[in-house]
């Protein structure tokens, strides 16, 4: 049978367009704003991260139902239930154990030291946060892709679920084993906030941001990023990591591309979809 694929309506490549150059920065300005808010309220942080996360995920959501980029890469019903749900509940238990045990474990030792970041300023506390993040998060993904041991082998088997899917959409931000969960969040994100002493507020920032950037790199909706490409991670260039042509699939920050411009390691090709 011969597909017919009629063209879009009017009201569609409209809302196209739109997505396509307006969206992150309308996403972007609804986080800044939580964000001020958060740090204008830090007692309410845990309630304001969930408003959020809750908002954003909606529209998000809803944009990648009406106007996805590549129909064939998009969320269905059974994947959704058979797998995506189990990955989603599994991980966020994994989460919560992790970061309840770090946190009474922090509580403890910040009694003998604060942490050489203790006290900086917040933007000074978010901006080596990112980086720190980045360079361990970044050298610990590479060795799991590229390199080959008995470590890098076990580290390879724990992430590799993440790429078998032939999909990619927002809730395969959260599809990897729950040994993954252990190495990213407990080495990677959490301990080095607990050993240099960052604040609470700082950590909500950081926090967010990365999440933002996560989150939305596997977005199956077309929008461009433009220049921002070479200072943020979005899905023009996450979508190639998950490139069938290994070649090409690299970019292995998750929420900054610089450890991948500095070390060779970043692919971008403007409007063009990998295989």
């Amino acid at each position: 049978m011969i597909e017919i694929k009629l063209p879009p309506s009017a009201a569609r490549q409209s809302a196209f367009k739109l997505i396509r150059w307006g969206l992150y920065p309308v996403v972007v300005v609804w986080v800044a704003a939580c964000l001020i808010y958060g740090i204008n309220n830090p007692e309410l942080l845990q309630p304001t991260q969930m408003i959020k996360g809750g908002v954003m995920m909606s529209v998000l959501f809803f944009c990648e139902w009406y106007v996805p980029y590549e129909t064939r890469w998009g969320m269905t019903g059974e994947y959704l239930l058979k797998r995506d749900l189990v990955f989603v509940l599994v991980n966020g238990v994994t989460f919560g154990v992790i970061s309840t045990g770090i946190t009474m474990v922090g509580i403890y030792v910040s009694g003998f030291s604060d942490g050489p970041m203790a006290g900086q300023s917040l933007l000074l506390q978010v901006v080596t946060g990112l980086l720190v993040f980045e360079a361990l998060q970044y050298t610990t993904h590479r060795m799991m892709h590229e390199s080959r041991g008995p470590l890098t082998n076990f580290l390879w088997r724990t992430h590799a679920i993440h790429h078998l899917p032939k999909q990619l959409y927002l809730v395969m931000h959260v599809v990897f084993h729950p040994f993954n969960a252990v190495i990213v969040r407990l080495l990677v994100q959490l301990t080095p906030i607990w050993l240099l002493g960052y604040d609470p507020v700082a950590v909500f920032v950081m926090g967010s941001l990365i999440a933002l950037q996560g989150t939305i790199s596997h977005f199956n909706v077309d929008i461009r990023l433009g220049w921002l490409n070479y200072l943020v991670v979005g899905p023009e260039l996450h979508r190639y990591h998950h490139s069938a042509n290994s070649n090409e699939a690299v970019n292995y920050g998750v929420a900054l591309p610089v450890y991948d411009l500095i070390f060779g390691t970043f692919e971008y090709k403007p409007g063009v979809a990998p295989a």
